[in-house]
């Protein structure tokens, strides 16, 4: 990370990774709620889903927390500028191909469940926040390498005899 020039990089880097991490904590304690009330059923209350739904909240946390610690190793390790350009490249394509998939991919054989478009309104308002937020700072983040990238080929390229 010290090759990173630029310090508004290092810092959305660290801005996306809070957001993976806290995003995947709001997963965690939705999957709680629902595996709770699968668990021990309230009197005349019959659930809408079930465990197999719930996996769909499980995958997108276990997507967000592989994201989280990728960016993380990478923060802890020194990496070269082209390092970190095509990782963030390739979790911003791995993030949005999931994003696609869970969210807007739909044919007669697949089904999303309701829970997992439209839970509660706090789960949709977190949806509707972390998820974009993260694509964006990511794509942030991508711009800012691309210019240390490019600025540090052109000096490598002025360097030579």
């Amino acid at each position: 990370m010290e090759n990173l020039q630029p310090y508004p990089a290092k810092n959305t880097i660290r801005i996306i990774v809070a957001l993976y991490i806290l995003y995947g904590l709001i997963l965690m304690i939705e999957t709680f709620d629902f595996l709770e009330m699968l668990h021990t059923k309230p009197k005349d209350h019959h659930p809408t889903y079930d465990l197999v739904n719930v996996i769909f909240y499980q995958m997108e946390m276990i997507i967000c927390f592989v994201c989280a610690f990728s960016f993380i190793i990478l923060i802890s390790t020194k990496q070269s500028v082209t390092t970190w350009l095509f990782t963030t490249i390739l979790l911003l394509l791995f993030r949005a191909s999931s994003v696609y998939y869970l969210y807007f991919y739909e044919t007669e054989e697949r089904w999303v469940p309701f829970i997992y478009k439209e839970a509660n309104d706090f789960s949709t308002l977190f949806r509707r926040t972390f998820v974009p937020a993260q694509l964006i700072l990511n794509s942030i983040a991508i711009i800012a390498l691309s210019k240390n990238y490019f600025q540090n080929r052109k000096v490598t390229k002025n360097n030579l005899p």
